[in-house]
């Protein structure tokens, strides 16, 4: 677990990138040089803020696990592509990380905060489709789709320990 300073200041400069979103920095060249074609065009399809925060998962993988294999670092780079679904709205994505509620579908998708609930809580299972639609690596949708709930996977446990902290 974080300690609450930490947690409190990377909540903050979240916080600020949401409304101020040029503020992000994704390492583009970074993921082009590890995803798929297809698996790149879909990371381009995420948000810039998105991207700078799968960026920072896939940075803090390798400086954990210098030898992760290619299927883990291609996850992190897109374990968020499911958002995508959806524009970047910054007060729904508050809105929806201090309350979602469990039980909402996961189609069909609906528009304003009730989609944004959605995403909140189906988008490893959006994004896992959208990869496995586009032709990508079956082992990092799999990855991507188990992300919140690892089941005792070890990858997918570091990918959603990595994904918390950052």
């Amino acid at each position: 677990m974080k300690r609450p300073a930490i947690w409190f200041v990377n909540a903050a400069v979240r916080t600020i990138k949401a409304w101020v979103p040029w503020l992000a920095r994704p390492d583009d060249e970074f993921a082009r040089t590890r995803l798929e074609p297809a698996e790149y065009r879909l990371y381009l399809s995420m948000d810039v803020r998105d991207r700078q925060h799968a960026c920072q998962v896939a940075s803090r993988l390798l400086d954990r696990r210098p030898d992760a294999g290619g299927a883990l670092v291609r996850a992190a780079l897109l374990h968020d592509v499911g958002k995508a679904g959806a524009p970047y709205n910054p007060l729904y994505r508050m809105l929806s990380h201090l309350y979602a509620p469990r039980d909402v579908p996961s189609g069909p998708l609906y528009r304003g905060l009730r989609g944004a609930w959605q995403i909140r809580r189906h988008h490893h299972r959006y994004g896992a489709a959208m990869i496995r639609d586009a032709g990508g690596d079956r082992d990092v949708a799999d990855l991507v789709e188990r992300h919140h709930q690892p089941n005792g996977d070890p990858d997918a446990e570091l990918l959603k320990g990595l994904d918390d902290e950052t």
